[in-house]
């Protein structure tokens, strides 16, 4: 039983054990299922994904193959353009080519045209240079024709006024200064100026004096002339329309004056040879004696018109204008044998042939004069950095920057004045002529002023430098009308008719154009 029962458990047991095996191989089926079926339901997914993948990747190659597609007709299309830009590129170049040739051709056209227009352009400005070159000929034949004509006309009309005929001789005249003013002639040349002074009349003489006039002067403020004379005189002297008013500041025939002296306040400073210093001023007259100066002859003023030198024959002095008293003198071993004035301060010329530029009575130049003989005037200018020494022999010995001298002869006897005005030099002498010299013309002669039978003693401008005033040996005052502007206008406002057309064709010329020198 025993041996049944444990047959019977061990078959129980294996009972049990089989059916928990087929429980637990049921339960393992059951779960293989479940793996199976959700394995199965990935793989229906997989499969639907893989069909959708399919599918899509069927698409992909659908559009892959519309893009290849497209590709190979886009690729087509360019290889079309690219053929069709070739051509247009050969054809451009082709276009460009025949433009290339056509600008080579136009440039070469339009350079012969340029060529042939500034051939042209050189043919007219020769033809217009030639023209002008005729034109100006013409012109510096007729200019100088025409100043000849005036040379002429003032020969004339000195000769015509010489014989009594003014009338005519004035007309003559101012055609002179017509066409010599006209055509840039030289109104200064002798035929010409003394034409045209003589018809001017711009000369008037007035004897008032009693001794010779030694020296005169233009007071700075008024204009006025002042004049000193050997008989002890000093006068003023002013225009009144064609009147001249004399005024008598001293007359006494014990001083023997040799220079008058015009201070910018108006005072009158005259030196005597008998040693006096007469001062003339608004209210009175005083008589300085001049110790340690011994004949007293020169006046010249000093530091800017504060002081004035008083030259005599071998010692100078000087005189304190504002203190109105000397202040010093000095004896010099040389004799002053003429004064003058150069850069502003006074000139002193020795009878050794020296001279000696004054500073002060300590200071003084020792200098060579350029020029044999004695000088008896002198002048300078700055302008034209000239120097012109007047000899006592009537020569003048003019000296430029470079120390050029030349010679100038025109006075017969000695030298009392010169006188710079631009490039003209004017000179007085004792052999009563005043004259004036050109400066700028290759050779240099001189023009005569005016002849007096007197000696000129000196001569001065006026404030507008349009009259000249002399001083005679015998006690006349002369003045000179020098203004070219004013002689010609002078001599046209004397005019009362114009040349007949006889006349004209006999003096002047029938070849000449006719012109009314006044209105009828």
């Amino acid at each position: 039983m025993k041996k049944n029962s444990v047959v019977i458990g061990s078959i129980g047991g294996l009972l049990l054990l089989a059916m928990g095996g087929l429980i637990y191989q049921h339960h393992s089926d059951k779960g293989r299922i479940s793996e199976l079926e959700r394995e199965l339901t990935e793989l229906r997914k997989k499969e639907k994904q893989s069909a959708v993948d399919r599918s899509v990747s069927h698409q992909m190659e659908e559009i892959a193959f519309g893009q290849q597609m497209l590709s190979e007709e886009r690729s087509r299309e360019a290889i079309r353009q690219s053929e069709i830009a070739q051509a247009a590129t050969l054809r451009s170049e082709a276009e460009r080519s025949r433009a290339l040739q056509a600008q080579a051709h136009a440039e070469s056209s339009a350079q012969e045209a340029l060529d042939a227009y500034q051939l042209a352009e050189r043919q007219r400005q020769e033809a217009d240079i030639r023209r002008q070159e005729a034109v100006h000929a013409r012109q510096v034949a007729d200019t100088l024709n025409y100043i000849s004509l005036g040379r002429t006309l003032g020969t004339q009309a000195y000769a015509i006024y010489q014989t009594g005929d003014r009338e005519t001789g004035n007309m003559l005249a101012y055609a002179a200064y017509m066409y010599t003013n006209d055509y840039g002639g030289d109104l200064y040349v002798p035929a010409v100026f003394q034409a045209l002074a003589q018809s001017a009349g711009g000369r008037r003489n007035w004897n008032i004096h009693r001794g010779s006039i030694s020296r005169l002067n233009i007071q700075p403020e008024t204009g006025s002339i002042v004049t000193v004379s050997s008989y002890g005189e000093i006068f003023t002297h002013r225009k009144s329309g064609n009147q001249l008013v004399t005024q008598r500041l001293m007359r006494d025939h014990t001083h023997c004056f040799r220079d008058v002296y015009v201070h910018k306040d108006g005072k009158i400073f005259a030196v005597s040879m008998n040693g006096q210093l007469v001062v003339t001023g608004k209210d009175k007259t005083e008589v300085l004696p001049l110790t340690g100066v011994s004949k007293p002859f020169s006046l010249q003023e000093l530091n800017d018109n504060r002081q004035l030198l008083i030259v005599g024959e071998n010692s100078i002095a000087l005189y304190d204008i504002a203190a109105g008293k000397m202040v010093g003198t000095r004896q010099l071993d040389y004799n002053i044998v003429s004064t003058s004035r150069r850069d502003y301060k006074p000139l002193l010329f020795d009878n050794r042939g020296g001279m000696h530029l004054v500073s002060s009575l300590n200071e003084m130049t020792n200098e060579k004069v350029p020029a044999a003989g004695t000088v008896t005037a002198y002048a300078s200018s700055k302008n034209e950095h000239l120097a012109a020494y007047g000899m006592s022999d009537g020569t003048i010995w003019l000296t430029d920057s470079k120390g050029k001298t030349s010679k100038l002869v025109g006075h017969l006897s000695q030298v009392t004045r010169m006188k710079f005005n631009g490039q003209r030099l004017y000179s007085s002498s004792y052999d009563g002529k005043l004259l004036f010299w050109l400066l700028g013309s290759g050779q240099i002669k001189p023009v005569t002023l005016f002849e007096s039978n007197n000696w000129l003693m000196d001569f001065t401008f006026d404030k507008s430098k349009e009259h000249i005033w002399s001083a005679q040996s015998d006690g006349t005052i002369t003045e000179n009308l020098i203004s070219l502007p004013l002689i010609g206008q002078r001599i046209q406002q004397s005019l009362k008719r114009n040349f007949t057309q006889a006349e004209w064709d006999y003096y002047v010329g029938k070849g000449i154009p006719y012109r009314k020198f006044i209105s009828e």
